[in-house]
C-alpha cells in the first residue's frame, strides 16, 4: 500500500501522510475517554455526544480520532473551541496488529472506553481493546436487512465483540440482536446537532432585508435535476428563491447563474452583496446552515440521483422539505415523510407544481423535530 501511495495515488498519500503527521501520544494524567470519528460528517454527528461526555466528566480528557484525511485536516487546523488543552485529535493508526498496539502503547492502553460514531468499526483494533478489557461502543448505527454488518461473517464476529451498540431505531436494534450482537435504541444525536446549529445560526448579512414579505425557497445541495425544474416557476418579489448546489467550484456556479439568466429569470450571486434579483446563487461552502432559518420551503438534492443530502438541518428549522424519490437508505427521511414534513416529487417534472403549491400555501413551522431531542445525553450518560 506505501509502495502504491508513493506511485501517485493521492487518496492514499493523503491517508499516510496525516498518520506521519499525526502527534505523539503521551500518557494521560487520567485514562482517555476516546471517541472516533471516519470523517467530517461523522464528527458532526458525534459532537453533541462528546460535548455531553465532557459536561458530565469534566476530568477526563478527550482522545478524538479520525480514519479519513477530510475529517482530520479540517479539525486540526480549527479546533473547536470545547475541545481543551487536555484533549487530543489523532490520525487512527492502519488497523494492522502492530501498529494498533504501538498505538495504544503509546499512551499505555490508559482508555476508560472507546466510541465510534456510525460504522468504523476495525477488528484488529476492536480486538485489542477487548483483550484489555477497555469497554467498546458504536453509537448512531443504522442497519437494515442489505447492511454488510449482517450479511458478512466476519462483521458479524467483529461486532459482536462490541460492548454495545447504540442504533437509531429499534428495527435496527431487532436486526443486529437477531445476529448476537447487544445493542439498544437510544436515537441520532444529528436531531441535537442540528437543532443546536438551528439555534445559534444568523443570516449572512442582508439576507433578512433581501427577503422581506417574500415567501422564501431554499434549494439546498442541488443538482441538475433540481435546477431544471426550479428554472420553470415564475421567481419574483412575491417569491424568491435561494439555490445553493452541491458543487461549489466556479464553473459549476457559473452554469447555474447562466442556466437561470437564460430562461427569463435575474439571478445573482450572494458573494456579490447585490440583494436586487429574486433568485440568489449561494458561491460559497457552509451557508445553508444559516439560510436555512430564513427560509418558508427547503428543497434539497440528490433524491433524483444517488440520494438525498442532509434534510434534518432544514427541518430544524420548522420548514416543510421536498426532496426527489431516492430516500430509502436513510432513515431520517421516512421518519419525516410520517410525520408530514417531507415530500417527495416522485418524477422530475412534478417537482416544480408540488414546490409551487407548497410555496403558495405556506403552513406555519413545525415544531417536530424538537420532540425528537436527546438522544446525545443519553448516550453520553451510559459511557462509562
Amino acid at each position: 500500500m506505501r509502495a502504491l501511495a508513493l506511485i501517485g495515488n493521492k487518496r492514499l498519500r493523503k491517508l499516510f501522510s496525516i498518520r506521519e503527521n499525526s502527534p505523539s501520544l503521551q500518557v494521560p494524567n487520567n485514562p482517555f475517554a476516546w471517541f472516533h470519528c471516519a470523517s467530517l460528517g461523522e464528527f458532526e454527528q458525534a459532537t453533541p455526544v462528546i460535548k455531553e461526555y465532557i459536561a458530565l466528566h469534566p476530568s477526563a480528557p478527550i482522545l478524538l480520532s479520525f480514519f479519513s484525511p477530510s475529517g482530520y485536516e479540517p479539525i486540526v487546523a480549527n479546533q473547536p473551541k470545547w475541545l481543551r488543552p487536555m484533549d487530543k485529535v489523532c490520525a487512527l493508526p492502519f488497523d494492522t496488529p502492530f501498529r494498533v498496539r504501538s498505538f495504544l502503547k503509546s499512551f499505555d492502553y490508559k482508555v476508560k472506553f472507546f466510541a465510534a460514531c456510525k460504522y468504523d468499526v476495525w477488528p484488529n483494533l476492536i480486538s485489542e481493546l477487548s483483550n484489555a478489557k477497555i469497554p467498546t461502543y458504536v453509537f448512531a448505527v443504522h442497519i437494515t436487512e442489505n447492511s454488510k454488518v449482517l450479511k458478512s461473517s466476519f462483521m458479524r464476529w467483529n461486532w459482536a465483540k462490541l460492548t454495545r451498540v447504540f442504533t437509531q431505531s429499534h428495527e435496527s436494534t431487532k436486526l443486529l440482536i437477531s445476529k448476537g450482537i447487544n445493542a439498544e435504541t437510544i436515537g441520532d444525536p444529528r436531531v441535537d446537532r442540528v437543532i443546536e446549529l438551528a439555534e445559534s445560526s444568523f443570516p449572512p448579512e442582508g439576507l433578512i432585508e433581501w427577503k422581506g414579505d417574500a415567501n422564501l425557497v431554499v434549494a439546498g445541495s442541488t443538482w441538475v435535476q433540481e435546477e431544471v425544474g426550479l428554472i420553470t416557476l415564475p421567481w419574483s418579489e412575491k417569491y424568491k428563491l435561494i439555490v445553493a448546489p452541491h458543487d461549489v467550484s466556479k464553473q459549476n456556479i457559473i452554469r447555474v447563474l447562466n442556466l437561470f439568466n437564460a430562461t427569463g429569470h435575474t439571478a445573482s450571486l450572494l458573494s456579490d452583496s447585490k440583494f436586487d434579483t429574486p433568485v440568489i446563487i449561494v458561491d460559497t461552502m457552509g451557508q445553508l446552515t444559516s439560510i436555512y432559518p430564513i427560509a418558508d420551503l427547503a428543497i434539497v438534492g440528490g433524491g433524483f440521483g444517488k440520494g438525498i443530502h442532509n434534510i434534518l438541518e432544514p427541518a430544524a428549522n420548522g420548514i416543510a422539505v421536498i426532496t426527489g424519490p431516492n430516500i430509502s437508505r436513510f432513515r431520517e427521511a421516512s421518519v419525516l415523510l410520517d410525520s408530514g414534513v417531507l415530500s417527495i416529487a416522485d418524477e422530475q417534472n412534478t417537482l416544480p407544481r408540488l414546490v409551487w403549491d407548497k410555496i403558495t400555501q405556506v403552513k406555519p413551522k413545525s415544531n417536530w423535530l424538537n420532540s425528537q431531542k436527546g438522544s446525545s445525553i443519553k448516550i453520553a450518560s451510559i459511557l462509562p
